[in-house]
């Protein structure tokens, strides 16, 4: 039994043995497997190039090319990833992953093809595992094709003469894609008829054809522009400010003239009339320009009397050009009233009522819109409160009296027309009063010289005014002289507001006054008025002082002073006189008066004794002085006596 038992265990361990190595066997066959597929795919080994499970034993990758340019949106460009071991052997099989940094530029697919997107530049990345490659991609759209426009869409534009517009220049690439951001240089193939600015603004010039290019980046792109001549204004030459009858043809013709911007003839231009309010007629309604540009038309006003209006426009220009002519009232038909005739109101001022005057046609209808002239007829003013008459065919103005009293009249003028076919002017009245006084004013007289005693040659003229300058009739004025008298103390003044005074001077030679005053007025007048002295009356002889002389005086002379004066005793000035002694001898004998009418004397009598005389008398006058010495003998004293003699007449009035 223990010998079964043995080699029963002994079968039971190699039957276990057996199993081992046939599991050996085994192992080492799929060992083998491993091995040789990890030569092949690079992981062990020195081949030069091995298959790859996935990205397993990459240690580098490259890409190729570094950097690439797309000259067009669209355009491809292919970028190749280079995979290797860590030993230097290309691995075959491995998958990379492909990025770009701004799709907005580029896109790459799978195989490492890169798509343009849009200008600018982006990273191409290829990525194994942890392992990264960057490449570069340009995106530059080269100018293939310029296309120019102008907001329409036909190849050749009409602009008119003067007109501007904005052009655009757009830059495509070779495969239509819009290129933007690039300087466009703008050109005319005839500056005459049109010319570009820096920023494309189209200018017509002149009427023509002519090609328009835009460059950029050396594409060139054309576009045709024709400019064609317009009227950019209407002006009226001719028949403007006309004006005729009512119903009645103009004496002109209305010319109007088309020009262009340039200020050329619009020649062949159409040009319409049209009346404004649809009276009267036009012949003709249309009309076109000639080669100066005019156009011409007839015109008969309508019925209706007052401003009527023409209307003139011409095609392609929007405004209209507006001739007005005046329709004057036929005076057949026409009536004219005073709504007031009889004015009141104070000189100088305004009427407190306003001046009105109706106009309407002979069926009583209100005439509007009639020029109304006022003129006045005797000084004053007159202000017009409208041009013409209201919708009630009422014309109104302010009536400014002239400065003075009494009657004064308006005339209301209506039309312009004159003689028999025209309106005859409304007359109005007003009576101009005078107002409270204010001043009292010296007209004349003032300043004068007169003998004393005697009445001045011309009156003194006094005025009272009122504020407006007018004279005040009906006023007392009082009188009161300084000196000499007038004939009454209280005058009244006149219906021109003045009064006259007759002056008398006083006796004595001097500076006279004159004072006038007027209830109400608080300022009085003064009037000065200077008194000469009258003719010479007397002659009076006067001892004088014996004059100092270094020789020594004669002992039986006299001095005297001779002195002239008037009849009230006022010394007369540059009186001549004349002297002269029967014995001795006098010194001047002629002198004319100082102005204390005196003159010096020297006479020196002579030895005899006796009476002896010294005469004196003023030229041209009966008035004489004598002055008389009696001579002694040596033991008595000579007694002198002076007398002056002439008829002296008793002067009325004087004091």
């Amino acid at each position: 039994m223990g010998q079964i038992a043995s080699v029963i265990q002994k079968a039971s361990v190699v039957q276990k043995v057996g199993k081992i190595v046939a599991l050996g066997a085994s192992t080492g066959a799929a060992l083998v497997t491993v091995v040789s597929a990890l030569y092949s795919y690079g992981v062990i080994g020195k081949a030069e190039s091995h298959n790859s499970i996935g990205n397993i034993g990459a240690a580098w990758v490259g890409v190729r090319p570094f950097i690439d340019t797309a000259f067009a949106i669209g355009d491809t460009t292919h970028y190749a990833a280079t995979i290797a071991d860590k030993n230097g052997s290309i691995l075959v099989g491995a998958r990379p992953t492909w990025t770009t940094g701004d799709s907005n530029v580029a896109v790459v697919r799978a195989d490492g093809s890169v798509i343009a997107r849009g200008p600018g530049t982006t990273t191409v990345s290829v990525v194994v595992g942890a392992l990264v490659a960057n490449a570069k991609v340009l995106v530059r759209p080269r100018v293939a094709s310029v296309t120019v426009s102008g907001g329409g869409a036909d190849s050749v534009v009409v602009v008119a003469e003067g007109g501007e517009i904005a052009l655009t220049a757009r830059a495509y690439d070779s495969r239509g894609h819009l290129v933007s951001g690039r300087d466009v240089v703008w050109a005319s193939d005839d500056s005459s008829v049109a010319t570009l600015s820096a920023s494309g603004v189209l200018t017509a010039n002149a009427a023509g054809r002519t090609s328009i290019m835009a460059s950029i980046d050396g594409a060139t792109g054309r576009w045709g522009i024709t400019v064609i001549t317009t009227a950019s204004a209407l002006t009226a030459v001719a028949g403007t400010a006309q004006r005729a009858l009512a119903g009645t043809p103009l004496a002109q013709p209305v010319v109007v003239r088309a020009t262009s911007r340039r200020g050329t003839p619009a020649s062949g231009q159409r040009v319409t009339f049209k009346l404004a309010d649809g009276q009267g007629t036009v012949e003709p309604r249309t009309a076109v320009t000639d080669a100066d540009g005019r156009a011409r038309t007839t015109w008969t006003l309508g019925d209706y009397p007052g401003r009527q209006t023409l209307l003139a426009s011409v095609e392609q220009l929007d405004s209209t050009l507006a001739i007005v002519a005046e329709s004057d009232p036929v005076a057949a038909n026409t009536r004219v009233t005073a709504l007031v005739e009889q004015l009141r109101g104070r000189a100088g001022e305004v009427l407190s009522d306003s001046v009105a005057i109706r106009v309407t046609d002979s069926t009583g209808r209100a005439l509007a819109d009639i020029p109304v002239r006022w003129t006045v007829d005797d000084g004053g003013s007159v202000d017009a409160l409208a041009a013409r008459t209201d919708s009630m065919g009422v014309m109104r103005a302010q009536w400014t009296l002239a400065k003075r009293t009494g009657a004064q009249s308006l005339r209301a003028h209506v039309g312009a027309a004159s003689g028999a076919r025209g309106i005859a002017p409304v007359v109005i009245r007003a009576t101009a009063l005078a107002g409270a006084p204010t001043a009292l004013v010296i007209v004349s007289g003032d300043a004068q010289r007169g003998a004393a005693g005697a009445a001045l040659l011309k009156p003194i003229v006094v005025r009272v005014e009122d504020a407006n300058g007018s004279g005040v009739a009906g006023m007392v004025v009082k009188l009161a002289p300084s000196n000499g008298m007038v004939a009454d103390s209280a005058l009244t003044t006149n219906e021109q507001g003045l009064v006259k005074v007759r002056w008398t001077m006083g006796r004595s030679a001097g500076t006279h006054a004159l004072a006038l005053r007027v209830d109400g007025v608080t300022k009085p007048a003064k009037v000065g008025a200077r008194a000469t002295p009258a003719a010479p009356a007397n002659l009076s002889f006067d001892d004088a002082p014996e004059p100092v002389s270094p020789r020594k005086s004669k002992a039986k002379s006299r001095y005297l002073y001779a002195v002239v004066t008037d009849v009230y005793g006022n010394v007369v000035p540059d009186a001549r006189m004349l002297f002269a002694t029967k014995s001795g001898s006098v010194t001047p004998t002629r002198a004319v008066s100082d102005a204390r009418g005196r003159t010096a004397l020297t006479w020196t009598p002579g030895a005899r004794p006796g009476e002896q005389t010294l005469t004196g008398a003023v030229r041209s006058t009966d008035v004489t002085g004598r002055y008389t010495t009696m001579i002694a003998g040596p033991a008595h004293e000579s007694v002198h006596r002076a007398t002056s003699s002439r008829q002296i007449p008793v002067r009325k009035g004087s004091r």
